[in-house]
């Protein structure tokens, strides 16, 4: 791939997505539940796990997606610095999942970690305290992305994300728009601005098709659900598939086996999502 120096968030992301030919984003949340049988779940048994599914996937995915959290409580910080680090050796971006949300100094912090000490391309967000939240995460993240939580994958989502407006739109409707509007608002010199995209519910897929014409065509579309959470693969793509997309699947490849096989398993099931999406695309013109 030729990149250009000052290549944005997008620019990377497209071009992977072209030599790889692949929409699929692979989350990295080591569960010790599904663990391998003959790797210890230790910090840095996490961080042999994680490289060995990066270098059995890489070919699939267009990007990487750590969930800090299952990193967190191993206290791995460390380890989970030198896998973002390997991700982008691999010529792949990395999206540190943290969905941190909070107010002026805080918030300005946590930017600064994710971006500065993790050096992650992306980090996923928590709006619902104020558009203003996002402002450090904007100036820290010059040249990388934020994806903002604006419909999640979990049932209960739909007792305030959509809760209807005076306006009649419902609450993700009216975020998504005032995100879109902040987004074409800050785009500047190429590769020096930050991407803002969404977070949108494979499992709501009617909601990813309400967006349409609330939002700039422009905006990247993280789409968890697919996988465990039997979100619909194939309604998803139709109603995505004029934005930049990539539809995550975390356990149903990182722990898709428990033996010693468990890279080249994960291999296996990154193509096989890696196909379906394609072929979903394919269907839907």
């Amino acid at each position: 791939m030729n990149l250009e120096p000052d290549a944005s968030f997008n620019d990377i992301l497209f071009a992977v997505q072209a030599n790889r030919m692949s929409h699929l984003c692979v989350g990295l949340d080591p569960d010790q539940k599904l663990w391998p049988i003959h790797i210890p779940f230790t910090p840095n048994g996490l961080l042999r796990w994680a490289k060995a599914i990066v270098d059995a996937t890489a070919e699939y995915a267009c990007i990487f997606k750590p969930n800090a959290a299952f990193w967190e409580v191993m206290r791995a910080e460390r380890q989970l610095e030198k896998l973002i680090a390997y991700i982008q050796e691999n010529l792949t971006q990395a999206i540190f999942d943290g969905k941190r949300g909070d107010i002026g100094a805080t918030a300005e912090k946590y930017a600064q970690a994710v971006f500065g000490n993790y050096n992650a391309d992306a980090a996923t967000v928590n709006p619902y305290l104020g558009l203003d939240t996002l402002d450090p995460w904007i100036e820290a993240g010059q040249g990388r992305a934020i994806f903002v939580l604006c419909h999640t994958t979990n049932p209960g989502a739909k007792q305030t994300q959509e809760k209807k407006l005076a306006s009649g739109e419902m609450i993700f409707e009216d975020l998504a728009h005032e995100l879109s509007l902040k987004h074409v608002s800050i785009q500047g010199d190429r590769g020096k601005n930050c991407q803002i995209g969404l977070v949108m519910a494979a499992t709501f897929p009617d909601q990813i098709k309400a967006l349409y014409g609330k939002i700039a065509m422009n905006m990247p579309l993280l789409l968890p659900g697919v996988g465990k959470q039997e979100g619909d693969l194939k309604a998803t793509v139709a109603n995505a598939k004029i934005y930049p997309f990539f539809i995550n699947v975390s356990s149903k490849i990182g722990h898709a086996s428990t033996g010693r096989s468990f890279a080249r398993d994960a291999a296996l099931a990154a193509k096989k999502y890696r196909d379906e999406i394609n072929q979903a695309l394919a269907e839907a013109g």
